[in-house]
């Protein structure tokens, strides 16, 4: 009877990837001399064990590929070769035939894979004969992608008969257990009430103690209910503490489901850098610290691509070759470093390197000469200020474009994950010493630590991630530098700015916060920081730090860029968490005069397209080719929604789509050219329709232009723009 391998297949793919993924983070440690003295092994029963699963099941290519490499590490054991970058380079692409193989079968296929060029290359390695690399693999190594899952975390499952849950059912609970916040403040507002009674039958039977002899019956009623009262206050009292107390356990215990290690992004990095450095002709090595701290698993991804950005430019514009650095006095091999720590409900990481550092002088060079600010402003920015201009989009000091960086868009990418994910980050930087990026982001963004504040007549939730510390400031120390408030903190003058001010909102009580100085008039401030600026922000009242169980902005708020969420409060009011980047750029916004006016005339000028299409990744592709082209862009998902925005809003071109759904890419046009305001907007239809009937009805109703989608690329969008309206300011 043949077996049937179906049954199979997926146990042996997920065993087959586990086991290679050890081999990927041995490989490095193995190949340095760094590693233990049983490694070899492990990494040798690891490749034996995918071998003889292949075997059972028949996948020859997989089986002989398996055989090969383990033949490598054989010689390497038995010291009859040694493993130098081209050999490292041979092994890891031959494990990525492997994954190519286990993938293809995973999804219904064969293991058709390159396995005899691999074999002989292999061969010939372990014999200690010259060899090469069986196809270039540089491009396929330029954007790097990380398994969503956990190396660890299918071995733990393996181990200990765990299940594996589709995270979208571990939200829906979560989203359950948060309803459950409103019982909890139920539980504590009837024990306040509860208490509220109890003193008033202690008042009651105390006046009525005054009134009535000490045997009256009508007394002894009132001190039975008095006792009664207290009981009852006694026991709703522990209910509530019970009831809050079982709540925050399980709803814990739900967002450790969600958790998994920082070690999911990290443990692929060594290959990564190892990678990366080859491609730019450096030696670096990477040390990883604290990887087993956990973390939501809805942040691992966008931390894989911050790390990613993060360490690619420490390579390319941070480590220096190993010609520079021997001329420096430096090690030949750069360190990079990356520290995890759990810190007051957050994750710490702190990336170091020990390069040349930033070079802050060539970045006010760079702004001068895109013109970016004045000259006579740039010269006056200091070194932290110039050093947040590497985080603007577009903006890079690189001479010269490489595969991996230097398009003026990592950090931004950096900026904005970070921003998404609720987090800050800070730069620290040495001339000829190196750089150190510190991060810090919430645990979960289902829950948080926070300080509750108020201003004016309204509260709020500063997350706690971004406050170095909160201080009472008496108002005689606050030095007032060109009509701007500021204090001294840490030995630095810091900016100092009113949060009703930022927000526009009623200011406080005069009588709380009134600038007629009494002799001990004092106010609250917290000392917030995000992206290397640190500033003090003043409020009405600053309340110990908790935790909270943030909520997404209600549909209403949606657009409300200053805020991150929302918390609900003990008397079901909505507290909104403020999103502190945003909030110390609207406080920085009349910096000066200058800046501010030239900011408003450049968005005047600049054009703005909306794009039309019920396909989300279209829609991206498509205004991330005209953003990078300096056009201000607007997206729809079809012809009703994009009708809408037209008449509200200003568009000096409108680029569709045809199919999509409630109103169709033709409808649009025809609505467009019937509406006296709107006719003359021109139009560009991208379709993947290719019948010459649908283009012609496209012109007949008034399209400018018809592009295909099957002939679409950057520039054929980019020249139809340009043909119909110009540059994105001329």
């Amino acid at each position: 009877m043949a077996l049937d391998k179906s049954k199979y297949i997926g146990g042996f793919a997920d065993e087959g990837l586990d086991n290679i993924s050890i081999v990927e983070t041995l490989l490095l440690d193995v190949k340095d001399g760094s590693s233990a003295k049983d490694d070899i092994v492990t990494l040798m029963r690891a490749l034996h064990t995918l071998k003889g699963a292949a075997r059972m099941l028949d996948f020859k290519n997989i089986e002989s590929l398996s055989h090969a490499l383990e033949t490598v590490f054989i010689s390497l054991k038995e010291e009859r070769i040694f493993l130098n970058d081209k050999a490292v380079r041979l092994v890891i692409a031959a494990l990525e035939e492997l994954k190519t193989g286990i993938n293809k079968i995973k999804s219904g296929g064969s293991d058709d894979i390159q396995t005899e060029a691999y074999i002989k290359e292999l061969t010939s390695l372990s014999a200690n004969e010259d060899f090469i690399l069986p196809s270039d693999t540089s491009e396929e190594d330029d954007d790097y992608e990380f398994s969503g899952d956990s190396k660890l975390n299918r071995l733990e499952e393996a181990k200990s008969g765990t299940i594996r849950i589709s995270i979208e059912k571990v939200n829906e609970i979560i989203r359950e257990m948060a309803t459950l916040q409103s019982l909890e403040i139920s539980a504590r507002n009837i024990a306040r009430e509860t208490e509220a009674l109890n003193a008033s039958s202690r008042q009651i039977s105390k006046l009525a103690g005054l009134e009535l002899p000490w045997n009256s019956p009508v007394l002894q009623e009132f001190r039975s209910i008095e006792i009664m009262a207290s009981k009852l206050s006694s026991l709703v009292k522990n209910y509530a503490l019970d009831v809050g107390s079982h709540i925050r356990g399980a709803y814990d215990g739900v967002i450790s489901l969600r958790m998994l290690p920082l070690s999911t992004a990290l443990d692929a990095y060594p290959k990564h850098v190892f990678m990366i450095a080859s491609e730019l002709g450096k030696k670096v090595q990477i040390k990883i610290e604290g990887a087993e701290n956990e973390i939501d698993k809805n942040l691992i991804e966008s931390l894989s691509e911050v790390f990613l950005h993060m360490v690619r430019n420490s390579i390319d514009h941070g480590i220096e070759t190993p010609k520079e650095r021997l001329a420096a006095g430096k090690d030949e091999t750069g360190l990079i470093t990356i520290q995890c720590t759990r810190e007051s409900g957050s994750m710490k990481v702190i990336i170091t390197d020990d390069g040349k550092g930033i070079d802050t002088e060539r970045i006010r060079k760079k702004i001068i000469d895109n013109g970016l600010i004045p000259r006579d402003t740039a010269a006056a920015l200091a070194e932290e200020e110039l050093i947040n201009f590497i985080f603007q989009s577009g903006f890079s000091t690189s001479e010269q474009l490489s595969n991996v960086s230097g398009r003026g868009v990592g950090m931004d990418a950096v900026k904005s994950n970070i921003e998404r994910m609720k987090g800050s980050i800070a730069i620290r930087t040495n001339a000829g010493e190196g750089t150190v990026f510190t991060m810090s982001v919430p645990l979960s963004l289902a829950a948080l630590m926070g300080f509750p504040i108020s201003s004016g007549d309204m509260k709020f939730i500063i997350p706690a991630n971004f406050v170095d510390t909160v201080l009472l400031v008496d108002v005689k120390d606050i030095i007032t530098v060109v009509d701007r408030p500021n204090i001294k903190y840490n030995g630095k003058v810091i900016k100092l700015y009113y949060l009703h001010h930022i927000l526009k909102i009623n200011e406080p009580d005069k009588e709380q916060t009134s600038g007629s100085a009494k002799e001990n008039q004092s106010i609250f401030v917290a000392i917030i920081q995000a992206y290397e600026e640190t500033v003090a922000l003043a409020v009405n009242k600053i309340s110990s730090m908790r935790q909270v169980i943030l909520k997404n902005m209600p549909a209403f708020m949606g657009n409300i860029d200053i805020f991150s969420g929302v918390v609900l409060s003990e008397d079901y009011e909505m507290i909104p968490a403020l999103h502190i980047p945003t909030v110390i750029r609207r406080a920085r916004q009349t910096k000066t005069i200058d800046m501010k006016k030239r900011h408003v005339d450049y968005e005047r000028s600049r054009k703005s397209i909306l794009v039309v299409d019920d396909s989300a990744p279209t829609r991206d592709v498509e205004r991330d080719i005209l953003e990078a082209q300096g056009y201000k862009v607007d997206t729809a998902a079809d012809g009703s929604e994009a009708l809408a925005a037209a008449k509200n809003f200003h568009y000096d071109l409108i680029c569709t789509d045809i199919n999509m759904p409630n109103m169709d890419g033709f409808m649009l046009t025809e609505n467009l050219r019937k509406n006296e305001q709107l006719k003359n907007i021109p139009i560009i239809i991208v379709s993947s329709r290719n019948d010459e009937k649908d283009q012609n009805k496209a012109v007949m109703l008034g399209a400018n232009r018809v592009l295909i989608k099957s002939t679409f690329n950057d520039h054929t969008l980019t020249a139809a723009v340009r043909e119909l309206i110009g540059d994105a300011n001329g």
